[in-house]
């Protein structure tokens, strides 16, 4: 598998954050948790991240790695995460989630 070491690719350099960052190698602990992390943007909930973790990657996928995490991007959403921050937000009811800004 070729991955793109962080700043080398220029068409989805994005910033994650220490929350993100911790959250993210919890998560990657837990029994049956794939080490590949793939982002995809909701088609429903404009801007809101949906973040899998899987074990291999597509054909149509970017792959990166940055900080250390491998993350998986189909080719056609790149541009939604380009000069963005992956970030975890804890909301106040409760609800989890990670959100690109």
């Amino acid at each position: 598998m070729k991955w793109v070491e962080e700043n080398k690719r220029d068409d989805f350099v994005f910033i994650v954050t220490e929350t993100a960052k911790t959250e993210l190698q919890n998560r990657m602990k837990l029994p049956d948790s794939g080490q590949l992390i793939r982002l995809q943007m909701r088609k429903s909930c404009f801007m809101k991240l949906k973040l899998t973790f899987e074990e291999t990657s597509q054909p149509n996928d970017s792959e990166v790695i940055i900080d250390g995490l491998h993350f998986i991007i189909d080719k056609g959403e790149c541009h939604y995460f380009k000069n963005k921050k992956l970030d975890f937000v804890p909301d106040t009811t409760g609800f989890m989630q990670f959100e690109i800004i």
